[in-house]
């Protein structure tokens, strides 16, 4: 049918279809809003729904990889049979099936999904990229392509809507070169509020997730999820991206910071699940063994994290120059030989394949990482650490009978409690009986929501009649480590299945931090407290600020307080919270938008005070910078220029065209990142930054420093630090112990940059890794 469409002033003439314009019609129910709904004060809140699909299902169901192919590729579908994987990640691309207007080919992915369902591999399909017929080939930013688009989304998902596929909405929109010519997070939105509708009215029961940022892109999300894309979704997706320098383990804490933020967002009723749709490290840069560790711990650690499925990048090396990073993020190479990746993958599936992984347990080292899996009655371990080969040791009840390293190696343990752990995994296998205090565990785990309630109750009213609180209550008034440690694990969980009643599970929650509790649990219960976000944990958290260990999660905590207190305009608590938080959390962003949201709600906070914020929470925020310098074929970060030899501000020196001097630079806001790219321009050069600290006293103490790319640092002309490395920044990555004198200071950092974005900050800690005031102590040179 024709139908004319009025668009601002002007007037379009369109063949659509019936079912289009009733979808567009419908889209404005999905308005632009700003969802900050307040959780100080709740009441008891409806059970949440997941869709299934996101739910934490029996290995393999959600480990998988990302592949480049459709169909006459046998080696690739046999080796991923025989790996055992039971989802892949793959592009549906618009261009590839509109090939001639308005026209549709899906012939190559009826064959790549009839190939996998022979094999039980699940699909999850990203809908992304433009077509040459509408916008120039561009993201779609005109009402036609998105008409176009949507007639497109329909058609598939009509045409697939019983193959249990997962439906993503583009590849990492917040790129450039994918949300093409330029990340455009509105018209992103518009595109989702477009094509959603499409899809849900042709696959009802279909699975929908977003954003699919590069990295935890917590801006651009926040902006997705103010404008209603949690209405439209059932989970996040997140590439969780980081150079080589960070473990998987590294993740924890950025999870829980998009954890809270969906549920400040959410609708009532949803629970809406984090999914690590893309993530891998390249062999260009750390060692075939080492990545084949790392896509075990990534899967098993994300696990742990209650992430429900990970997809590896990438299941083939596309490529073969070994110097080339996006060549060498496979799991096996050009010629299909498996690297040590493939083995560590098809060894975990094989070894848990059918369980269930519970959470994991504090032996006794935050370093040490023992992950519980069950299927029936029976249970494994997974076991690993992220410092340097040693043994750990389990009670005595605890016996294992075998172990399998990360590359499949058998070993018997015959009644073994001990175990040497490395940082390839190991999965053990246990001998029954187990040990009352993992059956604990276990119990907890495996109750339904009427026993759970029934426990938590009787809990807190002390009434040991119930069996399993006496249990409980006995395991959490132990001496020995493991099983105090295990009678909080099942408290904890216990507490997370009764967040429906949310006074009840705050009332748990507290008798963890209350009680002793070690440091894992409370971790665990703080992450909880955050998302609860109750005034009334307030004065429980306080102490718990003396330890280090917790600063990251008491941080988040206060922050989503001073956030929702903002948004009620209670100034004076907020600020109160904004500043305690700043001092120690590492995520800028997070302490940004507080500051922000005050702003855009009549109390904007002064620069200067921002400025004494900072130097508390250690930060540099006076500098001298010099530059710029070349930096051909990446010489530069081993050429000594003028900066390393002496300090004279006056100092000039000419290199073809560039011209290198000194100049003041003073940083604005909480965090003191240098913005080189500012002032120097996003190109391959090397500037230097000089700051001066006056200590008091000699004294011990320790720079955390973050870089865009690499850095070198002195301190009183001697070397502490060199990480040479390409990366973003992340605040607080590199941690170096150093040592300050009585007097003068001088701190020198240079920042080789390998092209595109290029900052620097440095911030001053006591040793124990707390912030220390530096208010006194930096130096203002003029």
């Amino acid at each position: 049918m024709f139908i004319i469409l009025w668009f601002g002033e002007k007037m379009s003439l369109l063949k659509i279809s019936f079912q289009t314009v009733f979808i567009l019609l419908i889209i404005s129910v999905f308005s632009c809003r700003d969802s900050n709904t307040a959780r100080i004060d709740f009441q008891d809140e409806v059970p949440e729904k997941v869709h299934p699909v996101l739910q934490m299902l029996p290995i393999p169901s959600g480990l998988g990889v990302n592949i480049h192919f459709y169909k006459g590729n046998e080696n690739d579908l046999k080796m991923l049979e025989d790996a055992g994987v039971g989802i892949v990640r793959m592009d549906v691309s618009w261009s590839g099936a509109e090939k001639e207007k308005g026209i549709y080919d899906f012939s190559h992915y009826d064959q790549l999904i009839s190939d996998l369902e022979k094999r039980n591999i699940r699909l999850l399909f990203i809908i992304d990229y433009g077509n040459q017929f509408y916008d120039e080939g561009l993201a779609p930013f005109s009402d036609e392509a998105r008409f176009a688009y949507v007639e497109f989304c329909a058609a598939i998902a009509e045409r697939y809507a019983d193959k249990n596929i997962i439906w993503e909405l583009w590849n990492e929109p917040n790129l450039d070169h994918f949300w093409k010519p330029k990340t455009d997070v509105n018209n992103y939105m518009k595109w989702c509020k477009a094509v959603v509708p499409a899809i849900r009215k042709n696959d009802k029961d279909g699975c929908i997730i977003a954003p699919a940022t590069s990295g935890f892109d917590i801006p651009f999300m926040e902006t997705c999820f103010k404008q209603g894309l949690l209405d439209l979704i059932d989970g996040v997706s997140v590439h969780p991206y980081r150079n080589a320098n960070l473990a998987p383990e590294t993740t924890a804490n950025e999870y829980n910071i998009l954890t809270n933020l969906i549920e400040q967002y959410k609708p009532k009723g949803k629970r809406i699940p984090v999914i690590s749709g893309e993530w891998g490290y390249s062999t260009s840069l750390l060692s075939r063994e080492l990545q084949g560790k790392y896509i075990a711990r990534q899967w098993l650690s994300n696990m742990a994290n209650n992430i429900s499925i990970s997809i590896w990048y990438d299941w083939h090396d596309d490529g073969k120059d070994p110097q080339n990073t996006e060549h060498n993020f496979g799991t096996v190479t050009w010629d299909y030989k498996p690297k040590s990746a493939y083995i560590a993958l098809k060894t975990l599936i094989d070894q848990l394949k059918g369980f269930i992984p519970i959470g994991r347990i504090n032996i006794d080292d935050l370093n040490d990482y023992v992950v519980v899996f069950i299927a029936d009655d029976n249970i494994k371990f997974a076991a690993w650490t992220t410092e340097d080969q040693h043994e750990i040791e389990f009670d005595k009840k605890v016996q294992f009978s075998s172990f399998v390293d990360f590359l499949g190696n058998f070993k018997e343990l015959p009644g073994e409690n001990k175990l040497s752990v490395s940082d390839g995994p190991k999965y053990l296998t246990l001998v029954k009986p187990y040990p009352d205090w993992l059956q604990l565990i276990v119990k907890a785990f495996q109750m339904n929501e009427t026993e759970t309630e029934n426990v938590a109750n009787a809990f807190i009213n002390n009434n040991e009649k119930n069996k399993y609180v006496g249990q409980l209550r006995e395991s959490i008034q132990q001496e020995t480590k493991i099983k105090r440690n295990a009678g909080f694990f099942a408290l904890n969980l216990i507490a997370q299945k009764v967040e429906r009643i949310p006074a009840l599970s705050l009332k748990l929650y507290h008798h963890i931090l209350e009680n002793d509790a070690d440091v894992l649990n409370i971790k665990k219960a703080l992450f909880a407290l955050a998302r609860l976000s109750s005034l009334k944990s307030l004065e429980i958290i306080r102490p718990l600020l003396r330890n280090p260990s917790y600063s990251q999660e008491i941080a988040n905590y206060y922050l989503r307080l001073a956030f929702e207190l903002t948004i009620q305009k209670k100034f004076k608590r907020a600020e109160e919270l904004l500043v305690k938080a700043a001092q120690f959390s590492e995520h800028r962003y997070s302490v940004e938008r507080v500051i922000a949201k005050m702003g855009e709600n009549g109390k904007k906070i002064e620069a200067a005070k921002l400025s004494v914020l900072s130097r508390k929470a250690g930060f540099v925020n006076s500098w001298w910078i010099a530059g710029p310098f070349p930096n051909e074929k990446n010489m530069g970060s081993h050429a000594k220029y003028f900066p390393e030899k002496n300090i004279e501000f006056k100092q000039v020196e000419k290199f073809d065209s560039l011209t290198a001097r000194w100049q003041k630079v003073e940083l604005d806001g909480i965090y003191a990142i240098i913005s080189l790219a500012e002032l120097f321009g996003k190109k391959q050069q090397v500037v230097y930054a000089f700051a001066e600290l006056n200590a008091p006293q000699e004294m011990s103490a320790k720079f955390k420093i973050g870089s865009n790319d690499g850095v070198i640092c002195w301190l009183n002309g001697k070397k502490v630090h060199e990480n040479l490395i390409g990366r973003k920044l992340t605040v607080d990555e590199d941690k170096v112990d150093i040592h300050l004198k009585k007097g003068t200071n001088k701190i020198l950092l240079k920042i080789p940059n390998e092209g595109g974005n290029w900052e620097v900050c440095l911030r001053v800690c006591e040793p124990n890794g707390m912030p220390m005031d530096i208010n006194q102590y930096l130096v203002q040179n003029e």
